[in-house]
Order: C-alpha cells, then structure tokens, then sequence
C-alpha cells in the first residue's frame, strides 16, 4: 500500500531538477528545394539558444543542436519555420533524465516550460527520453486528429479553456505542450 501511495504522488506531481532539451529533430511540411530549406536553417540558427542545425533534405529534417545551459522554446522554433513560409510536420525534444517517473499525465517542468505526458505507462527514465510534441501546432492535421481521437484528456481536446491541472504552479504564466514519449 505505501509503494502504490508513493507511485500516485510521484504521478501526480512535477518532475524537476536540472532538466535540460538537448536537442529536437523538426520536420517541416511543404518544402520544394535546397532554397527552402536554407530559408528554415537561416531562421533556425537565429534563435539565441541554437548551438547548430543539420539538414536532411531527403526528409525536411532539421536535427538542431541546443546550447548548454540555455531555455529552449519550442513555440519560438515553430514561428521560425512559419516565418520562412512553412509548416512543422513533426517536432521530438530529446530530453535528460536523471532515474525520472514518466508516465501518463505526468508533467515535467524544463525552464519556463511544462510537458504534459500522455498515453505512456509509467517508467522510470535515466538517460535521454525523446518528447514527441502532440499540440495541433507541431503536427499535420491529419496526424493531430488522429492522436486527439486517443486522448481522454479535457485541457487537450480542441476548443477547451480548461487547464491542465499541476500542483501548486500558475499555469497560465508558462507554456505547455503536450507530449508522448517515442
């Protein structure tokens, strides 16, 4: 009974430490050539926390890199792509875990940041955990009505005011993102 009482405040509670994004792998929609692409890496290498940025032109992948140290906004990397004409198909943020319960509406705090688990059993996490971002923003439609339809989650559907619920912290005054683990 005190293990499951234990595992139930763990789940319920947010996940903090000296939790940093290493690095993320976007996929944008709609590009046609290299010119393209170099549109989105110009953009891209702008943001004050991008160390670097790779480009895989085959798949629209851009594998960027993060500086140590320094908050990583993913709603900033997002407008970047928008600005230079495009859309993000896919974001995946690789996350440090340090011996972490990740699990299902678990919420993980980094920088001015939380990430709201969804549909992931729980699971004791050490090393690097790879957020898939599920907000409509991060997806194609198709994608985002396809994970929606799975998700009993009120702060999640589309059109709800309501807030996720996390323990003592405003949520209004940081961002959050819904995420799975891939």
């Amino acid at each position: 009974m005190k293990k499951f009482f234990l595992m139930v405040v763990l789940m319920a509670t947010v996940v903090l430490g000296h939790a940093q994004i290493k690095s993320a792998s976007l996929q944008a929609s709609g590009l046609t050539c290299a010119l393209c692409a170099k549109s989105i890496f110009t953009n891209l290498t702008s943001l004050p926390f991008v160390e670097s940025v790779d480009t895989d032109l085959n798949t629209s992948t851009f594998q960027i890199a993060f500086k140590e140290g320094k908050h990583v906004d993913p709603e900033a990397l997002r407008k970047k792509v928008e600005d230079a004409g495009f859309s993000v198909s896919q974001l995946h943020l690789h996350y440090q875990a340090t011996n972490q319960l990740i699990g299902h509406d678990t919420h993980i705090k980094v920088g001015d940041n939380f990430y709201h688990i969804v549909n992931s059993k729980p699971k004791t996490y050490t090393g690097v955990v790879t957020l898939h971002v599920i907000d409509k923003e991060f997806l194609t439609l198709k994608d985002h009505k396809k994970i929606v339809g799975g998700s009993n989650l009120d702060c999640y559907k589309p059109g709800s005011n309501l807030k996720c619920v996390i323990p003592n912290h405003e949520v209004h005054e940081l961002n959050l993102f819904h995420v799975t683990i891939k």
